[in-house]
């Protein structure tokens, strides 16, 4: 499947997501400030699918929060970090992670999600080809990866 633009990117995760055809909980994983807005805007396309959305800020396993929807606002994190921090159906990793500045590594990744997840169903999520490094794609064998392109961005001056 190839899509344009932020719908496009919206459309090709609900497919893949979609795949996982039940109900359950979905794990986004990225860094902070830079990947959560996109795991708010990922959360609204799969709206009406039975999947609980939450977030996960790096490896830290302790500081899981879900993803609720706001009338007016979209999807935002919760108050608190949740109780129950485990049975994770769905995993996004979002490429923030393998950004050099976030320092975190796949291998330590994995054994933190493990704790959470049995990583049936991991996917990845990023921009201009950042995770399609081995170290990412041997360490979590991801079902589904959505690699998105900024094609052109125009800055003017008026």
């Amino acid at each position: 499947m190839v899509e344009k633009g932020l719908s496009g990117l919206s459309r090709c995760f609900r497919g893949a997501v979609s795949a996982f055809g039940k109900e359950g909980k979905l794990l986004f994983v990225g860094s902070p400030f830079t990947c959560l807005p996109f795991a708010e805007f990922l959360s609204y396309g799969i709206r009406d699918l039975q999947l609980m959305c939450y977030f996960m800020p790096g490896t830290d396993i302790t500081n899981i929060i879900r993803l609720i929807p706001r009338k007016g606002f979209g999807f935002q994190l919760a108050m608190q970090v949740q109780e129950e921090k485990n049975g994770f159906d769905v995993i996004v990793l979002l490429g923030g992670l393998a950004m050099p500045k976030s320092q975190v590594s796949p291998k330590v990744l994995k054994e933190q999600l493990l704790k959470v997840s049995n990583l049936d169903f991991a996917m990845a999520l990023f921009f201009q080809g950042i995770m399609r490094m081995p170290e990412w794609l041997e360490e979590f064998k991801f079902k589904y990866v959505v690699d998105a392109d900024i094609s052109r961005v125009v800055l003017e001056e008026w």
